[in-house]
């Protein structure tokens, strides 16, 4: 487990994964990050890469090759190697090989960079295509959870959900049998007040906002301790809000992401899937998020 810390927070990394395991304010010691249960969800916060979300039957086509691949893709359970630490930085890298080859063709280098500033975490990422004439076609996404409440004070169901800007966004659904996107059918999400939580929100899956790449800002609050956490995006199409369900627990995930599941009507290449990202030879793209426990 890779430790980074200052005056304000302590972060712990476990390098499977690249995945955040601890988040703490010192004054106070409470944890903020979800834990991890086998009952309801035995993740923390882990990486999506290369895709985002479902495919259909877990599998897509390129170039006439069919190749599987699960939920979220495999960069959650990769180890990756540190390539720089300091008390208050640490730099994890993860490159293609053999195995991964095996479920999506592509050379790439993932770079993720935790980032102590004052009250703040600052996630980075950069994707680069090492690769001298083939585009690197992929999703890229965030799915940390926090503990709703973060301490024993309160519940789930008195913590108060809001965002900023507080106005109207279109909603994506996701239905069955996938969850699969509806993107050509938006519902409505009016935030102009926050959201008392309930766990019955998310009996559809996750609550999705096209967020169309302007600056966001997802609150979970607890009004009697006023604890909680920001979580600050900048650049990415949607925002993922979710909580396990029917398998309920005291825990939310805001999750920035750069792709989604595949649609209702995917025909299953992925030269067609919908919200990937392509990448020219020798190029690279950077993305990145904030958290501010308070």
């Amino acid at each position: 487990m890779i430790q980074i810390e200052n005056e304000q927070l302590t972060v712990q990394i476990d390098p499977l994964g690249a995945q955040m395991h601890s988040i703490k304010r010192n004054a106070a010691g409470l944890e903020y990050l979800w834990q991890g249960d086998p009952k309801s969800w035995k993740r923390q916060a882990p990486v999506l890469f290369p895709f985002v979300g479902r495919l259909k039957d877990d599998q897509y086509e390129y170039q006439g090759k069919v190749y599987h691949q699960t939920q979220h893709g495999f960069a959650r359970d990769r180890e990756f190697k540190v390539v720089e630490q300091s008390s208050e930085r640490v730099v994890f890298e993860l490159r293609d090989d053999e195995k991964t080859r095996a479920a999506f063709p592509f050379a790439f280098v993932l770079t993720i960079a935790y980032q102590l500033d004052e009250d703040r975490l600052l996630v980075s990422y950069r994707v680069e295509n090492p690769s001298n004439d083939q585009t690197l076609i992929y999703a890229l996404g965030a799915h940390p959870g926090f503990n709703v409440p973060v301490d024993e004070q309160g519940s789930f169901e008195t913590t108060q959900f809001s965002v900023s800007p507080a106005i109207d966004y279109q909603q994506v659904k996701l239905v069955a049998p996938g969850p699969f996107n509806d993107l050509e059918h938006p519902a409505v999400l009016h935030m102009q007040q926050p959201i008392q939580l309930d766990h019955e929100l998310f009996d559809e899956d996750a609550l999705i906002f096209a967020t169309k790449g302007m600056p966001f800002t997802a609150t979970l609050t607890e009004p009697q301790t006023n604890h909680g956490v920001h979580v600050q995006v900048n650049g990415a199409p949607f925002v993922g809000v979710w909580s396990p369900y029917p398998a309920q627990a005291n825990l939310v995930c805001v999750e920035p992401w750069w792709g989604i599941a595949d649609s209702i009507h995917s025909d299953g290449r992925l030269e067609d899937k919908q919200v990937m990202s392509r990448l020219a030879p020798s190029k690279h793209e950077d993305y990145a998020f904030a958290i501010q426990p308070f």
